[in-house]
């Protein structure tokens, strides 16, 4: 399948939550299934940190995609049921304007130019699509990690236009811990001596400490039980003391070298910082003011062994949501992936997604 991009704010710019503005965005996109006659199957997936707008696996052009094993005719992202719209987010680099995209005003790069967005700015670009396509209501929004802060979000700023939101292992805000996490990687990235403030397109790139961000951040992902049960204390057959000598660190430097292929260190800068910075109460009262707008059906899914998203902050969430009077059915159950689960491990939210897609509330699941 081809990529589809379209041109927005092409006659009024897009004002940006924490200042400044941004006009002829970029959008690329794709869609998966078929409309029906009156517009009532479309489903927004949201994708995750450092996802695309192609979650899909097509066997015919072997292309392979970030959600592969949940989407099809039949599965758990039913495309014979729903129309998908997947679209790359504001800010990354897989088709939609953000740092590695040319300026249009300076026909360079926008690099260290390019102005801080929010998931609220995510949300916005999201809509403006969906008006462009003639999209008037959608039947779902789901999203894992930091595409479940998007889904929660559309809900909020858009009650009448959303009638259920599916968040996998998403809290209503990153933890102390988790905003600790991405500051490390930020600071590998912003000190290593290739990074030139962002503006570094025309010359070598911030490839090492791009690097080990990724590698840092796959500890993240997973749990200790996967990595124990994948590679123990192996050691690799000629490893180096100083450097991958344990199998597991021949695997971390594996992912952060084949990371620099597909990202960008300015996207993943910016992306990081939105996820510390989702606050669903931004530009209302207060936190309930803000959730109390949600119409939708909502389904939360939580994994008890998520080093990321952890399960206080997922139970916090659910708590705060059904305060402010949310229709909320919740989920949690352990899976050795741990938050990489709403990726690969089909077998326990194959269930949970196809009945929060269909707006079916089923009792709530606390192992």
């Amino acid at each position: 399948m081809t990529i589809k991009t379209t041109t927005l704010f092409t006659y009024q710019p897009l004002d940006l939550i924490l200042g400044g503005q941004l006009d002829h965005i970029d959008v690329a996109y794709q869609t998966y299934g078929e409309l029906n006659e009156d517009k009532s199957n479309v489903v927004l997936i949201c994708h995750a940190l450092t996802g695309d707008a192609e979650p899909y696996f097509d066997k015919e052009e072997n292309q392979v995609g970030w959600w592969q094993n949940f989407m099809g005719d039949g599965l758990a992202l039913d495309t014979s049921r729903y129309f998908f719209i997947c679209s790359n987010v504001l800010g990354g680099c897989k088709g939609t304007t953000g740092p590695s995209s040319i300026n249009p005003k300076t026909n360079r790069p926008y690099g260290s130019q390019f102005p801080s967005v929010i998931v609220q700015d995510l949300v916005k670009v999201q809509k403006a699509l969906l008006d462009t396509l003639g999209i008037t209501h959608l039947h779902a929004v789901i999203g894992g990690s930091f595409g479940g802060m998007q889904a929660t979000q559309w809900a909020i700023d858009y009650p009448d236009f959303v009638s259920n939101v599916v968040n996998l292992c998403s809290s209503l805000s990153f933890s102390a811990e988790a905003i600790g996490f991405n500051h490390v990687m930020r600071q590998a990235i912003i000190n290593d001596p290739n990074f030139n403030n962002g503006d570094y397109y025309n010359g070598p790139r911030p490839d090492k400490g791009l690097s080990i961000a990724r590698m840092l951040g796959m500890l993240t992902y997973r749990t200790d039980i996967q990595l124990t049960k994948a590679f123990g204390r192996a050691t690799k057959a000629e490893g180096d003391l100083q450097a991958d000598y344990f199998q597991v660190e021949s695997y971390l430097s594996y992912q952060g070298q084949k990371f620099l292929a597909r990202f960008d260190a300015n996207s993943y800068l910016h992306l990081l910082r939105a996820l510390d910075l989702y606050d669903p109460s931004i530009g209302y009262a207060d936190l309930k003011t803000a959730l109390s707008r949600i119409k939708a059906g909502y389904t939360l899914v939580a994994v008890e062994n998520d080093q990321l998203f952890k399960v206080p902050e997922l139970r916090k969430s659910k708590q705060l949501l059904e305060q402010s009077g949310v229709r909320l059915t919740y989920h949690e159950f352990a899976s050795d992936y741990g938050h990489d689960a709403f990726l690969v491990d089909y077998a326990f939210f194959e269930k949970k997604i196809r009945d929060g897609l269909a707006g079916i509330p089923t009792d709530s699941e606390e192992n």
